[in-house]
């Protein structure tokens, strides 16, 4: 038999996590069947798992899926992608004033079983930025835990629950309906709601910051994260999606066959990116936000200065696959800050459906000569009421 623990956000040098584990189990291939019972689950979450879901169902593994939706821990968009999964998923409620409140995954084959239990939901920060411990037991099926488990939740796992009702669209609708279900944007404001109120309770308390764990590789989920801003205009209020940061750097890309590796300005080498000209062993890590909205893996990318005053970091994502397409259709990139040296970016191409808004705006604020790539920083604010839909 084999136990591991499981750690998560603490020591985060050991660069453990419960996504980083799922993904392993997934992509082994040993195994003939995965179970799920998990508390909350939010669109991130579970969009993160959707390529290993479709894989493993490629080659035949027989997949349940148990989610609670109490304390509206679980969003609408949970449930929708878990629906477009086609496998066996269900939610488990009842009026009872207890919830339900697992947090298990357990891969199964013919000989043998990985069983991980402890406290991560099928969410990102259960699944990778909370501070979280879960216990794996890897053993052949004659162990007795594994008799034991499928023992306390037979009802459950036999489908012969009362409480277990199978996940379609017009359950989900008239859970919505019902306010048994938020979407995650209704979810994130009341979270965001709750961190104010924290915050004036706590009053002149200060607490300290600690790095946040990286979302490991092959971690790729759909961001719905929503939060609002005090910022005054005349336009409406707009919630917006975005991670932390209000800074919005906006640059037009200049051209070449190399067109990956992005010239800044000094100002914006250092006082943006936090880099020191000179200083080649600086680094930062990117995420791309694609066209879609999908996260994409950590690029750890060092910066670039030469004597010839040329300032850069490299960036790779579809778009930078392609052909340099010209001075007169040069593609914009939109540079988000994060946390510590951690920045999201996404890239607009002529053609892409705010490219032109985008273009006029960015040529309206940039204070560069005629001469120079307009750049300009913005707030995160004035983004969104130009592209509204982008997903930060």
């Amino acid at each position: 038999m084999e136990t591991t623990i499981i750690g998560q956000g603490y020591n985060i040098d050991a660069d453990t996590s419960m996504a980083k584990e799922l993904i392993k189990q997934f992509e082994s291939r040993r195994f003939k069947k995965f179970t799920c019972l998990v508390a909350f689950a939010s669109c991130g979450g579970v969009s993160a798992f959707t390529k290993y879901i479709v894989n493993a169902k490629k080659e035949g593994m027989d997949i349940r899926i148990i989610l609670g939706i109490d304390q509206k821990g679980t969003s609408k968009e949970a449930l929708e992608e878990v629906l477009k999964w086609n496998v066996q998923a269900y939610v488990y409620h009842t009026s009872s004033n207890n919830i339900f409140h697992p947090k298990v995954y357990l891969f199964e084959n013919e000989d043998i079983f990985t069983l991980i239990v402890g406290s991560n939901n099928l969410t990102i920060p259960g699944l990778v930025r909370n501070v979280e411990c879960s216990l794996l037991v890897k053993d052949i099926k004659s162990n007795p835990v594994h008799h034991e488990f499928y023992a306390y939740w037979k009802s459950i796992l036999d489908g012969t629950e009362i409480n277990l009702y199978p996940i379609t669209q017009q359950f989900i609708n008239s859970l919505v309906k019902n306010k048994l279900v938020l979407s995650d944007k209704e979810r994130a404001e009341i979270y965001d709601e709750k961190s104010i109120e924290k915050k004036s309770e706590i009053g002149k308390l200060v607490f300290k910051t600690v790095p946040l764990q990286k979302f490991p590789i092959g971690f790729n989920p759909r961001i719905i994260r929503v939060k609002k801003t005090g910022i005054k205009s005349n336009t409406p209020q707009k919630t917006q999606a975005l991670l932390i940061g209000n800074e919005v750097l906006i640059a037009e890309i200049g051209g070449g066959s190399r067109w990956k590796q992005v010239n800044f300005p000094v100002n914006i080498f250092e006082n943006f990116f936090g880099a020191e000209r000179g200083k080649n062993n600086y680094t930062i890590e990117l995420m791309n936000i694609s066209k879609d909205g999908t996260l994409g893996d950590v690029e750890t990318r060092q910066a670039v200065s030469v004597k010839s005053q040329n300032y850069r970091f490299e960036i790779n994502c579809k778009e930078t696959q392609r052909k340099y397409p010209g001075n007169e259709k040069r593609p914009i990139a939109i540079f988000v800050k994060l946390d510590g040296r951690a920045f999201a970016y996404h890239v607009l191409l002529s053609g892409y459906k705010r490219y032109s808004s985008i273009k006029k705006y960015l040529y309206n604020e940039s204070k560069s000569s005629p001469r120079e790539l307009k750049r300009a920083i913005v707030h995160v604010e004035a983004l969104h009421a130009i592209y509204p839909e982008l997903i930060l």
